[in-house]
């Protein structure tokens, strides 16, 4: 008898939670099995009751979100993801694949469509919401021929956490708000961070914006003023 699959939601907006929940209680062989709202409830829930599938909101504040993403495929190595999103930029939806997803669902889509996004990453397939199907197309076509074929060598070198500190710091997060941010030392911080410029052979913080610019990682109009 197959066992019934866990799926934790991580959301901001608690509707949205009831909303999925509602869904989903009525399908046989998946269990809502919580919540998380921040990292702490993150790694509980991992700890208590690891999930199957990790259901995310990616809303305006996707930085803490994929964070949170990278905790808990370190903490759950089998664990699938399905991000839900409006309709976005194709460097989001590149972060989201980077991030591990496997399903992307727009908020738009129909109840029908999530559990087909569960079930098909619960059987290690992909699912892509036709209304972001556009938006991933342009995402590869935007990948540089080098890249496609041999991905980013600098970056592949980097470590899970020297990853998280470099996507802080493309943000323009200092090293002591970073410490705070992932609950290490500033010590720590400093070290991961003068590792990682040595790594990719960055000279400074602008450095690291065209870096993660150019991999994906961030949005360049964001750092665009008028």
């Amino acid at each position: 008898m197959q066992r019934t699959a866990r799926v934790v939601i991580i959301h901001d907006y608690p509707f949205l939670f009831e909303g999925v929940r509602a869904i989903l209680a009525v399908v046989p062989g998946i269990e809502v099995v919580g919540e998380a709202r921040n990292a702490t409830d993150v790694l509980v829930l991992c700890s208590e009751h690891p999930p199957d599938v990790v259901i995310v909101d990616l809303g305006p504040n996707d930085t803490e979100a994929l964070q949170m993403l990278t905790q808990v495929a370190n903490l759950c190595a089998d664990v699938r993801i399905v991000v839900v999103t409006s309709v976005c930029g194709p460097n989001r939806v590149r972060a989201a694949v980077g991030a591990g997803a496997k399903g992307l669902l727009s908020r738009t889509a129909s109840q029908e469509q999530l559990v087909d996004a569960l079930w098909a990453v619960l059987q290690d397939h992909c699912y892509v919401d036709p209304e972001l199907a556009g938006v991933l197309v342009t995402t590869v076509a935007m990948i540089p021929d080098d890249t496609l074929q041999n991905g980013d060598a600098g970056y592949g070198t980097l470590s899970t956490r020297e990853r998280e500190v470099f996507r802080l710091l493309a943000d323009g997060m200092n090293n002591k708000s970073i410490a705070y941010q992932l609950g290490i030392s500033h010590k720590t911080v400093e070290t991961h961070h003068l590792r990682i410029m040595r790594k990719l052979g960055l000279g400074d913080t602008l450095d690291v914006v065209r870096y993660a610019a150019r991999i994906g990682l961030i949005e360049i109009q964001d750092w665009v003023t008028s």
